[in-house]
């Protein structure tokens, strides 16, 4: 990724196009998504146990198959799925007709103000172009008392291959510089996972 212009790098972006037809079928799925997924919704209905979103976003939503998650769990919510990588989110049609698709990156969401209820982003973060860009999206979609769920990988030595991995507190700085409230941050250590959940 490029980390200065909020434009995501084509080999990355490719690189996802080209496994997009396979995706579903990876391990990866079964060993780290599929449970990362069913934690953020656990850790959601626990810190929120009232929610009911009636709008719900996943920017880096690859196939799809999150938002497929969050139908089982919100069945009244309205779902928009954002991806850098047109491969991905040609697939996530063909495999959510009732959700919406945009080929876009994170640093320019294609939805207006205050119109989200809860935004997901699941082992992508680190992907990003401009982290911080893409969080103040984030905060600019959300409707005030909205939520954000971030999760992604927190193995640091990543960052020798270029990977934008944060810490926890690089994390929280982020977010609240974009003026969300930081209001948990927990770990999956088996995993190398992190999870934050932010509220506007």
């Amino acid at each position: 990724m490029d980390t200065n212009h909020g434009s995501p790098n084509d080999s990355d972006v490719g690189r996802f196009g080209r496994w997009a037809p396979t995706y579903e079928r990876s391990t990866m799925q079964r060993w780290l998504f599929g449970p990362v997924h069913a934690r953020m919704l656990d850790l959601l209905t626990a810190s929120g146990p009232s929610m009911s979103p009636g709008r719900v976003v996943d920017v880096g939503c690859g196939t799809g198959r999150l938002l497929r998650t969050v139908a089982e769990r919100w069945p009244q919510a309205e779902l928009i799925g954002v991806d850098a990588a047109a491969g991905m989110v040609a697939q996530a049609r063909r495999l959510n007709p009732k959700a919406r698709f945009e080929n876009a990156v994170a640093e320019s969401l294609p939805l207006p103000d205050a119109s989200a209820d809860l935004v997901l982003s699941s082992i992508s973060f680190h992907h990003w172009a401009d982290q911080a860009k893409g969080v103040l999206e984030v905060g600019r979609i959300l409707r005030p008392g909205g939520w954000f769920c971030l999760a992604d990988h927190e193995f640091l030595l990543g960052r020798l291959w270029g990977d934008k991995v944060r810490s926890r507190s690089e994390v929280r700085a982020l977010l609240t510089g974009a003026g969300l409230q930081v209001k948990r941050q927990v770990g999956w250590g088996p995993k190398f996972v992190q999870f934050t959940l932010a509220q506007k």
